[in-house]
């Protein structure tokens, strides 16, 4: 087991894809989860050149390696981050949406760096791969198709987000969403968790989520951490 800290579109970059299992629940964050990202991120959009290094923590996200054929890109078991990683990704989706015909470049990026493996095809073409049952109402979003997205948290969530977009800054300027991509890219942080082979997926994330009442992601992060703790203190 490793855990380090890193940038949470690091997640999104390099070819490979990250697969949410099948005991994982489905995109269920609300306007509540949305905002609060939102605020978060926001919260940079007016700091100066003088405030570069300042980041925000998001928690920890857990994955290991999928056991898969040697061909394709390389995939990874999303056991703890789901709902943060997909969230993310919608958001991606509404600041390419929202950016203009001269910002060609940010675009691409986007598309083809961040949502989707640029150059493969069929599953391997997403970066994140829901539950099977999400797929239908997450594909065209990421595609970029233009064709009707279907009703789904998907939908909701990445039409608040194009809305917020559509806000003025505290001066009574348009929001640039340029802005709000580098913010992305640069402030928000996780720890990154990576299992080993050996480890059981599913034991881990019972240990991170116990069944109950909604863990505040405090308590999330906390569990991450009293968890790597055990797991590496040596046997007496």
């Amino acid at each position: 087991m490793e855990a380090t800290p890193t940038q949470i579109i690091n997640y999104f970059s390099g070819f490979k894809q990250n697969l949410v299992p099948l005991f994982q629940r489905p995109y269920t964050w609300g306007e509540r989860h949305w905002r609060t990202l939102w605020e978060d991120v926001l919260a940079f959009y007016g700091s100066g050149s003088s405030d570069t290094k300042s980041t925000h923590f998001m928690g920890a996200v857990v994955t290991m390696p999928a056991r898969s054929v040697p061909v394709g890109v390389s995939k990874f078991l999303l056991i703890d981050g789901q709902q943060r990683l997909t969230t993310i990704t919608i958001l991606l989706c509404a600041i390419r949406d929202t950016l203009g015909g001269e910002d060609q470049v940010p675009k691409r990026r986007i598309q083809n760096h961040y949502l989707t493996n640029d150059g493969y095809e069929g599953l391997d073409f997403f970066k994140l791969l829901p539950t099977q049952g999400d797929r239908a109402s997450y594909a065209p979003l990421v595609q970029h198709s233009g064709a009707e997205l279907p009703d789904s948290q998907f939908k909701k969530s990445y039409e608040f987000y194009r809305r917020r977009l559509r806000d003025r800054d505290d001066d009574g300027n348009a929001l640039d969403a340029r802005r709000m991509l580098e913010i992305l890219e640069s402030r928000l942080m996780v720890v990154m968790i990576n299992l080993s082979d050996n480890d059981d997926p599913y034991l881990i994330f019972e240990s991170l989520n116990f069944k109950g009442s909604p863990l505040e992601q405090a308590d999330l992060v906390r569990n991450c951490f009293v968890f790597i703790y055990h797991a590496r203190k040596p046997a007496k």
